[in-house]
Formats: C-alpha cells, sequence, structure tokens
C-alpha cells in the first residue's frame, strides 16, 4: 500500500510482514511517507511469507513476530527486536486477586492439569470469595495472539478446559469480565485508559516475585506472556532505511503499534538501537 500525495518517482520503501500490526501502524506509516517526501508500501501478508520476500530480495524491510525459542532469520539480513506481542490476565476491579503463578494459571486453564483449581479460595482467596466458582473467559484466537501465547507459554500447546468461554472481540470479552465478578480472562493488553478491570501480575513460582507487563519486566523476560516483534533488514541498506527504523523506535511508531497490543521497548533499550543502528554502515 504506497503512502498518497506524493511526487512521482519518490523513493520507496517496501515493507514486508505481519498482518497482524494493525491499521493505526498504517495510517503511522503514511504520515511519515507525506513528512519524509518517500513512499512506504506495505504488504503485511503474514511472517513466514515476509521472512520469504526478504530473502529473495523482494522488499526493503521485514516486520514480523516469533514466539520465545525460535531464531530470527540470519545472513544476509540482520534482525533486531523492537517490541513484543503480550498477552495478559484480566479480572475484574472487585476481584481480591492480585498475582497469580504460571502453575496457578495452568491449573485454571489446562484440561489435563494435575492440580486443577475451580474455586477463588484455591487461589488463596478467604472470606466471601473462597467459596466463588471462577468463570473461565479469553479472546477468541482469530481475533489476535493473546490465546495462543498463553496456549503456548502456560500449557505447552496443549488443550484448555472445555468451560473456557471465548469472546470474539476485545470489548466483548471486557463487557463479559464487568457482568461477573467471579471471571478471569486471557486478552491483548488492554488501553492504558480501559476500566472495570486490573490485570495480574504473574510469578514463575509462589517463592519468586510477581512481574507486571511493563515494557521493561516484558522486556527482561520477567513477565512470559510474550511473542517478539523482530525488524529485518540487509545491512548495507541501514543508512537508507535510517529514518523508517528510527520511527518505528519512536513515541509515534510505538502509539501506532498499541492498540493492536503491541508493548515497545523500554525507552532506554530503544535509543541504544537507534545508536546502533547509526552506526551500521
Amino acid at each position: 500500500m504506497a503512502a498518497p500525495g506524493l511526487r512521482a518517482g519518490a523513493e520507496t520503501i517496501r515493507v514486508t510482514g505481519s498482518n497482524l500490526l494493525g491499521e493505526r501502524f498504517a495510517e503511522a506509516a503514511a504520515k511519515f511517507a507525506r513528512s519524509n517526501d518517500v513512499v512506504v508500501r506495505l504488504e503485511l501478508h503474514g511472517t513466514r511469507p515476509a521472512i520469504e520476500e526478504l530473502r529473495a530480495g523482494n522488499a526493503d524491510l521485514g516486520l514480523f513476530l516469533l514466539p520465545t525459542g525460535e531464531a530470527p532469520p540470519g545472513e544476509p539480513l540482520t534482525s533486531r527486536v523492537i517490541g513484543y506481542q503480550v498477552a495478559v490476565v484480566l479480572v475484574p476491579a472487585a476481584s481480591p486477586l492480585r498475582q497469580l503463578t504460571t502453575a496457578q494459571l495452568r491449573g485454571l486453564f489446562a484440561r489435563s492439569a494435575g492440580d486443577a483449581f475451580s474455586r477463588w479460595g484455591e487461589l488463596n482467596v478467604i472470606g466471601d470469595w473462597a467459596s466463588r466458582p471462577i468463570a473461565l473467559r479469553a479472546l477468541a484466537p482469530a481475533d489476535g495472539l493473546a490465546f495462543p501465547i498463553f496456549q503456548h507459554v502456560i500449557l505447552a500447546e496443549g488443550e484448555a478446559r472445555t468451560t473456557l468461554e471465548f469472546s470474539p472481540t476485545p470489548e466483548a470479552l471486557a463487557g463479559r469480565l464487568q457482568a461477573a465478578e467471579n471471571s478471569i480472562g486471557v486478552t491483548g493488553i488492554p488501553a492504558a485508559d480501559a476500566k472495570g478491570f486490573k490485570i495480574l501480575a504473574l510469578a514463575t513460582s509462589p517463592t519468586e516475585p510477581a512481574y507486571a507487563p511493563t515494557p521493561e519486566n516484558v522486556h527482561a523476560g520477567s513477565y512470559p506472556l510474550r511473542m517478539s516483534l523482530y525488524v529485518a533488514f540487509r545491512r548495507q541498506s541501514a543508512p537508507e532505511l535510517q529514518q523508517f527504523l528510527k520511527f518505528i523506535l519512536s513515541d509515534d511508531g510505538a502509539a501506532a503499534l498499541a492498540p493492536a497490543h503491541f508493548v515497545p521497548l523500554p525507552l532506554g533499550a530503544r535509543n541504544q538501537l537507534v545508536f546502533e543502528l547509526e552506526e551500521m554502515k
């Protein structure tokens, strides 16, 4: 998709990648193109096609998602992490729960879990809540990567309980969480101004600290429900791509990706990566 309103013969940047980057990113790329007198042609058909397009020389830059543990493409391409797709666990605002361990999440959601939890008291919640049953909710996989990430990290690709109810959109899931105080839901990271529920911190064990999905914790790997967003390009093309790469790493670029549930690198890591890009020849 070429940015409109550019002079004939303007430089073209061919961008391939994940189809989950979202409309806001496409709009921001078009704005960048107009401001810098270039054409940004987005061909976002998915991660695997994007890697092949880059290797074949049919694109200048790729933006794609890979699960933890899968290496990005190597030479002749240069790949760097520029953000993360993140899944979060939500409860209604009235819930006394503040955090969970990964083992507790497995016990809640896994069909074959050894320790199966079905009531709030089994999560160390006391008082009136202890005897209440837990209702499991999640954003449908067709609407994003939140549940696939959760399934990969927490369920080890296993199946979820048959009692898990999927919602078709984040808004529908938020409505279900607000309507039933006994719900626990899995979705993408919500907008900063979202109300009526809270995000749980996650711990790897009862003796380890729990971490919220802040950019710092996600980047460090302390918060586990993440999938890496990479940028890839040929190193010799870095000088020509530098302005677009800086846009992606800017606050404007991060804001454009936020509606699609992306968490940016911490500011310090973004600045370090910009410095590294400036040194590439």
